[in-house]
This record gives C-alpha cells, structure tokens and sequence, in this order.
C-alpha cells in the first residue's frame, strides 16, 4: 500500500544528514487503494510535498529521530511515508513496518472488541463493573490523602461504576502518573499504569485496583486513567479468552491489521522504533532500555503476560489507518463487517452528556470535535486521540479522510505543535 510519488525524491537528497524517506509502490491493502492519480481526488501534490517538509523539520530540529505518517481519502492512500531513523545509533531508517508502541491509541481498538462482545449479548453497556470483577463492589472515593505516609480517608461511591463508565472514562479511575496522589497509592500497591514486561496479569492487577479508592465520583468529571485496562479485564471475563486472543480474533485479524501486536514477534523484533526523549537543551536522546523502573522495550522482551487494554498495543500507521477507514465505513472494511453501523454510530456520538474534554465531548473510545473545540481546520464530528509516546491519528467524516502520524518520544516537548502544523497541513491540502 505504500504510494511512491517519484516527484518528492528531492526531499532525501535535500536533507543531507542522511535522514531518509521511504516510499514503495502503489498496490491494493485489503480496503486501502493507493491513488495512482491525486488530481482526480482534487489534491495538487505540491500542497502533500509541505507535509514532507515539516516532518524533515522535525527531524533537523531533533523533535524526533524518525516519523512515519499517512493519509487517506475516500478509501485512497494520498500520503504513505517514512522519514529518518527507526535508530539513529545504528542509522536504521523508517520503513513501512516499522513498529510503534501506540500506548493510548490502544483504546479505540480495545473499545470495539467489546462493543463486539455487547453486539452478542455478552456485555450490556449498563452492566455494572462489579458484575465481572467483584472487587469493583461498594467503590470508595479519596476524601482527604497525607501525602508523608500516603494514608487517607474515603466517602462511598455516589454511583456504580459501569461498563459504560470505563469506555467514557467518567467511572473515576485515574492515571498515576497523572495524578501524584494516585501515583504513590498505585505504586505502593503494585498497580502500573502501562503495559509491562513483568510476570502480571490484567486479570490480577485489576482486582487489586479495585479494592483501591477513586480519585473523583463516577459520573462527575471526565477523568482520564486506567478504565480500559480494567475494561480489557472485563472483556476477558466476558469473552472466556485473554485479551490478546479476543481483539486480535474480532478486530486485529478481520481488518488485516497483521502488524498490530500485544507482544510483537521475536521475529519481527527488529521493527521496533526505538524510543527517544527530548531535552529542554534542545538535544534527542535514546532512552535507556530501563527508564525509572519502566522498561520501555516491554513489547519485544519479558514475560508478555500484561494485555494492557489501555495501552499495551504496538502498531503501524498502515495498520491503524484500516482501523480507522473501518469507523469511517461504519463497521465494514474490505468487504468485511467488523462492527455493525449502529454500534460504530453509538461509538462516534457523545456518550458523556454535559460533560466535557476540554472543548469536546467523547463517545466510546474517541474524542469528539465540537464548533467550539475546531482548530487547525478540523470540522466539527472529527474523532481523534493519541498515544503518550507521540503516535496520533483523526477520522474525518466531513472529508471523508483519515490521517494517523507516528514518532517515538517520550517526553516529547514538541509534541502539540508537530501534530497541530500536520493537521493543519493535512486540512489544507484537502481543502485547496
């Protein structure tokens, strides 16, 4: 599927450092289509060839080592390319399977498998949490905490916590490495917010989550944390099958998505990206294997035992471009229905009422953009979201488009203004 436009072969001569493109010929990717003619879409190829600019930008400016980005319309692959190094030590460039770690972009994945499961009959979206993990019964909430030897006192849940709640993320469960409070109760308790190498379950570390108190009432705020972990548990209690078994059976293997893993194969552990930071010196720098107790090579080493629902998938952007065309579809991609048209219109609606993300509202699984929340020529009705390791993606049902950009940083200073000048760009090639 990867579009090869002769025309920008400039940009790897221009970029003297080395700093590679990537591009393969036009071919048939199980519902994906190359265009051979962009003019035909109304798309002039000089207004795509300023997204190859600020993505060699971004590399020269060392916001990251390496970026991988796509673009879609009507089902035509418009812009299909890799820039720089997958590892810049060993000057390993780009390539299309090269692998990402997708970190929250896991989410949409795993919110679908188990709409699958409530299509069935097997979930209900009201079903309380409690229903498949008993621990989650009788919830706390944090009224006051001592920060010297993390104790605190709770008051009862006001409201039980529902399979709904996980996938609008209003159920009260929060991240650790968001809230510093819930940071030292979760490690003092062995709860890790991201997908591990060691020799846990989801099954087990959930449990143990919810014998733990909330950070806020369900119901009152959208409260980012670890709900689709506690929903990938959910999913396996419903389903009789590890979570990597049952999203790779409805969702991964169905659309193609034959590069998207909980654990990628050893091998094919050589396409991983390798991880950088950015400093606030201006310097890209490889992150060691492990990083403050976190190893971030969790996808190719360990026990591959943890199936965080929340964060644990690595992936490509041609991968996650057909996940995305499939919401697009309403559920059906190559000929294939994944999801049925309701499920995905209940998917992409707001589900969280008068509460807000920011300017949004949210469904299950994906920000929604509202009038007030366009930028960057977004239109309203765009569902979006990221990855904490500097992956994004959009499907835009006004353009009939979908976009999916992927680097490898964390932290990653630079990260709001690259994917706010793509976006923009992305628009307005459409748009012109």
């Amino acid at each position: 599927m990867r579009l090869f436009r002769k025309g920008n072969q400039f940009f790897a001569i221009a970029l003297v450092f080395s700093l590679g493109f990537s591009a393969c010929s036009p071919k048939v990717n199980k519902g994906l289509v190359a265009a051979t003619n962009i003019k035909k879409l109304g798309i002039e190829e000089a207004n795509l060839d300023r997204i190859d600019s600020l993505l060699g930008s971004a590399l020269i400016n060392k916001w990251a080592a390496g970026a991988t980005a796509l673009v879609a319309v009507n089902g035509k692959v418009i812009y299909d390319k890799g820039f720089g190094f997958r590892d810049r030590e060993s000057k390993a460039l780009m390539s299309p399977t090269t692998e990402f770690r997708i970190a929250s972009m896991t989410k949409p994945i795993v919110t679908a498998a188990a709409m699958k499961l409530i299509e069935e009959g097997k979930l209900k979206l009201d079903d309380p949490v409690s229903k498949y993990i008993p621990e989650f019964k009788n919830m706390k909430v944090i009224a006051t905490f001592n920060v010297k030897d993390t104790t605190y006192t709770t008051v009862d849940a006001q409201s039980t916590i529902t399979i709904k709640n996980l996938m609008t993320h209003t159920s009260g469960i929060g991240y650790g490495f968001i809230n510093p409070m819930l940071g030292m109760i979760y490690a003092k308790n062995g709860i890790p917010d991201l997908a591990v190498a060691d020799e846990v379950t989801i099954g087990d570390k959930m449990k143990k989550l919810g014998t733990l108190p909330l950070a806020v009432q369900p119901n009152s705020t959208f409260f980012y944390g670890l709900s689709i972990d506690v929903l990938g548990a959910v999913v396996e209690k419903a389903s009789g099958k590890n979570l990597a078994e049952y999203v790779n059976e409805t969702i991964l293997k169905p659309l193609g998505m034959d590069n998207t893993f909980f654990y990628i194969p050893a091998e094919k552990a050589n396409r991983l990206a390798v991880m950088y930071a950015e400093t606030k010196e201006g310097r890209l720098e490889r992150v060691p294997t492990v990083s403050q107790g976190y190893n971030v090579n969790f996808p190719i080493t360990g026990a591959r035992t943890y199936f965080s629902g929340g964060s644990g998938l690595s992936s490509t952007v041609e991968d996650y471009a057909k996940f995305c065309q499939m919401i697009l579809n309403r559920g059906e991609f190559g000929g294939k229905i994944i999801l049925q048209p309701e499920t995905v219109d209940l998917m992409t609606t707001n589900q969280i009422g008068d509460l807000n993300v920011g300017k949004d509202k949210f469904g299950l699984g994906f920000e929604i953009t509202t009038e007030k929340g366009t930028k960057n020529g977004s239109k309203v009705g765009k569902l979006s979201w990221g990855g904490a390791f500097n992956t994004t993606f959009w499907i835009d049902p006004e353009r009939k488009s979908v976009a999916v950009l992927m680097t490898q940083v964390y932290p990653a200073i630079h990260k709001n203004q690259l994917f706010s000048q793509f976006e923009q760009l992305v628009n307005d090639a459409l748009d012109r």
